[in-house]
């Protein structure tokens, strides 16, 4: 887990404390549920409860310790209680709350900023890749390196996809762990190229369907009718009784024409993701 600033214990002790103020963290969560998306954006991989909750007990700890620490100087000083310490320390548990509290938003514009540095370098990249006829895939391995964390991202798009992940599955997820609005508008302007792209050829393969459909038609169905119709009326007329065997010839010819034809039917289909 990472590490947090001015958390006083390590992150598995501190977790295994902070984890009894969660009724209270709840709450405080509720009010600020940026939170949760900034912790997405900064690339923190930890709970949003979990996180608030080490938000409240960091605080918590810095009241205790320095409120009572002054709280106990002004007592040996002054020889009686001194409200200064309660105030010191409540100073400390605001500081402390709000320095977690918006630490995550920090850390995705440092994240925005690194983002945007190298974006118009990465795009005018990839835009090259595409129009001198290299696939998508191949031109977002293309800059998975040298631009920053771009390239982070592009090589966490690149590994999904090889994952298995449909390309449009993978770019709507990266566009929405980051926090740049241009990088997610580029991305969703590729999901919907993309998209364009899939629906065109698919125009093309019902296109390209017609003139074979007509074809099985006549071989398949047409031809074999009329042609056994032909056969029966000839013999009939010649007096001549047909072979039992041209019967299961026909139907198996017609058999293997349907699967060789279903075969490269299906090798024309376009490739389409959900």
């Amino acid at each position: 887990m990472q590490r947090l600033p001015l958390v006083p214990l390590p992150m598995d002790k501190a977790l295994i404390k902070a984890r009894k103020l969660r009724p209270l963290a709840q709450g405080m969560l509720k009010s600020m549920p940026s939170i949760k998306l900034d912790l997405v954006q900064a690339e923190m991989e930890i709970d949003p409860l979990d996180y608030m909750s080490l938000t409240l007990f960091t605080s918590l700890f810095y009241f205790v310790i320095l409120g009572g620490l002054m709280t106990f100087v002004g007592f040996v000083v002054k020889g009686a209680f001194d409200p200064i310490g309660i105030v010191i320390g409540t100073v400390f548990f605001i500081m402390s709350f709000n320095y977690l509290a918006f630490y995550p938003k920090v850390q995705a514009k440092k994240r925005l900023n690194d983002l945007e540095a190298n974006l118009l370098y990465a795009l005018r990249h990839l835009l090259i890749q595409v129009r001198s006829g290299v696939p998508l895939f191949e031109s977002m391995v293309s800059i998975t390196s040298g631009y920053g964390q771009i390239s982070v991202e592009f090589k966490k798009i690149v590994s999904e996809i090889n994952a298995g992940v449909p390309e449009t599955m993978a770019l709507d997820e990266a566009a929405k762990r980051n926090p740049s609005l241009y990088f997610r508008r580029s991305l969703w302007q590729i999901v919907n190229a993309i998209a364009r792209e899939q629906i065109n050829r698919i125009k093309r393969y019902g296109q390209e369907l017609n003139p074979w459909t007509m074809l099985y038609m006549i071989i398949a169905v047409i031809a074999p009718t009329l042609g056994i119709t032909f056969i029966i009326i000839m013999t009939s007329f010649a007096g001549i009784k047909v072979p039992k065997l041209i019967f299961p010839f026909i139907l198996g010819g017609i058999g293997m024409f349907q699967f060789f034809f279903m075969g490269f039917i299906r090798s024309r289909r376009p490739p389409v993701v959900s």
